[in-house]
């Protein structure tokens, strides 16, 4: 039987993250802005979102 390292048995075992980029608009104090959100599941189903500031074009019509 050969062995693997871990990388190699994450990717066999349950899959591997599947990560889904889109922009949201947010309130912070009295000004709206952009941001860009990165939303991650794991193999196991934990989600993580990461922010990231971006132009307020990206996020469609404001106002």
């Amino acid at each position: 039987m050969k062995k693997i390292n871990m990388n190699e048995a994450s990717a066999i075992v349950g899959g591997t993250t599947t990560c889904v980029n889109s922009f949201e608009l947010n309130l912070v104090g009295d000004a709206t802005v952009c941001n860009a959100v990165k939303t991650c599941t794991d193999k196991n189903g934990v989600v993580t979102k990461t922010f990231t500031a971006a132009a307020i074009i990206n996020c469609g019509n404001v106002g």
